[in-house]
């Protein structure tokens, strides 16, 4: 029996890479990089899958390069495997160059085992492997999910990285865990936040023409408006979600967004691959309760956002162009949803109200770019050198908009509307007040990098837009108190 005893300094560690070193899947990240660069690849992809899944990898990886410094590292393995002095080696079913960046990036290991064009390094070809080289219980080994079930028969002492749930309860059935380390679990809060939950607010746009029409005890427009601001909701988490993904290289990069749940892993790809499954199949069931044009209209916010995600927002000035049209294409869904009258002076506030705010984004992000003494953002088609141009643009936007409130607050329409259509003209100054307030917050590079997100969490914005909702109420129902 003392003859079998291994001294654990002369086994080696092996160690997983795909959502044990790492809290993501490399394959699935550069698939996505690679639709990103051109969607057209899908299609090609198809050929290199029918000549087996290594052939596929090997090609997907001679397209991409990743960049192993800003990977979401699972720090308590790496701190764990440094501690470890013995042999270590990566064990993977990612590409050779995947693998062997990652690793010479780290510096910790020794030797590196990963999938080329001929093999698959997963499942039996990994405990092939990993037995013709060490022998049965001759290496220790780390991994993470089913595939690894093939492979801990043959450890001699089973490491699981997992979350509690039901792979590690079968697991824990299966083998005898020698030491776990467990993932976090994703809260309630941490789901609303990546689904971008708190966005949904930019939807409530939908209800704008419905107030308008001053229809107020007319329950069924509302109960339809409240469907179509759910559906839309619904839609815009789908493309936040996609949105995400297209961008975790340039998030990680980002000392905010690096933060956010898919960036840093809390939320895997997998797992964002199966949320927008559901989001789909929620917003088809919804969008069919209501109008064939107001499907329309989700459809093309859908196409809109996808434009934007795969080629718009990296074009400079488009960008902002495509952002305010997708706020005005809410308020669109909310006139066609009530088959309300379209409004020329909703419409034409609403494009330069949201340039001016999409703007305000712009030059934000590229002061804290100017803080950290960079150049550009990743992934834009802007400079800092643009800030003076972006700002004064943002500012002369947002005053236009002014003017157009001004000259709707005077058109025969609201005369017909409001009996004392003079009071709407305290809205004005408040406007002047906030948006000039917004973009001096901007300009000192305070502004959080999203203004209606900011104007959400800002009280002296909530104040404001309660005082503008006194105005309108005053202007509705004032008169009729005193006749």
């Amino acid at each position: 029996m003392g003859s079998q005893l291994i001294v654990d300094k002369e086994v080696p560690l092996c160690v997983d890479l795909d959502g044990t070193l790492i809290k993501t899947d490399l394959l699935l990240e550069s698939i996505i990089q690679l639709v990103k660069r051109n969607p057209f690849y899908l299609i090609i992809s198809i050929g290199w899958l029918l000549k087996g899944k290594a052939y596929f990898k090997s090609e997907v990886a001679k397209q991409i390069n990743i960049l192993p410094a800003s990977l979401p590292y699972n720090t308590e393995i790496v701190e764990y495997i440094k501690k470890d002095n013995r042999h270590l080696l990566l064990v993977t079913g990612s590409n050779i160059k995947f693998a062997e960046c990652v690793a010479e990036h780290l510096g910790i290991f020794d030797e590196v085992i990963a999938s080329d064009a001929i093999t698959n390094v997963t499942k039996s070809n990994k405990l092939k492997i990993l037995v013709n080289r060490f022998g049965q219980k001759g290496f220790d080994y780390i991994g993470n999910d089913r595939d690894d079930w093939s492979v801990w028969p043959a450890a001699r002492r089973v490491l699981v990285v997992a979350k509690e749930g039901g792979f590690l309860k079968k697991t824990r059935n299966k083998f005898t865990i020698d030491e776990e380390f467990l993932l976090p679990k994703i809260s309630f809060r941490s789901f609303i936040k990546a689904i971008r939950a708190h966005q949904w607010v930019k939807n409530l746009l939908i209800f704008v023409p419905f107030l308008l029409e001053h229809s107020y005890n007319d329950l069924q427009s509302f109960l339809i408006v409240a469907l179509g601001f759910v559906s839309m909701s619904l839609l815009a988490s789908l493309t936040y979600i996609v949105n995400d993904l297209l961008d975790l290289e340039a998030d990680r990069t980002n000392k905010v967004k690096r933060l956010r749940a898919f960036a840093s892993g809390l939320i895997s790809v997998k797992q964002a691959l199966l949320i927008m499954t559901a989001l789909v199949l929620l917003v088809f069931m919804i969008a069919a309760q209501l109008p064939m044009l107001f499907q329309l209209i989700l459809c093309a916010y859908f196409l809109s956002t996808l434009s934007y995600s795969f080629l718009f927002k990296r074009v400079a000035i488009l960008d902002v162009c495509v952002l305010a049209s997708l706020y005005t294409l809410r308020i669109v869904g909310g006139s066609v949803v009530i088959n309300a009258e379209w409004s020329f002076w909703l419409l034409a506030f609403s494009m330069f109200f949201f340039l001016s705010l999409a703007l305000a984004k712009r030059v934000s992000e590229l002061e804290n770019i100017k803080q950290e003494q960079g150049l550009f953002p990743v992934g834009r088609g802007y400079q800092v050198v643009d800030l003076p141009m972006l700002t004064s643009t943002g500012v002369s936007s947002g005053l236009l908009s002014i003017l157009v409130v001004a000259l709707y607050i005077n058109s025969e329409k609201v005369e017909q509307m409001y009996q004392y259509p003079q009071i709407l003209w305290l809205i004005c100054p408040l406007l002047l007040y906030w948006i000039g307030r917004v973009w001096m917050i901007t300009a000192r590079g305070k502004m959080h990098e999203d203004p209606i997100l900011f104007a959400i969490r800002d009280r002296v914005s909530m104040f404001t837009a309660a005082i503008a909702g006194l105005v309108v109420i005053g202007a509705v129902f004032l008169p009729k108190l005193f006749s």
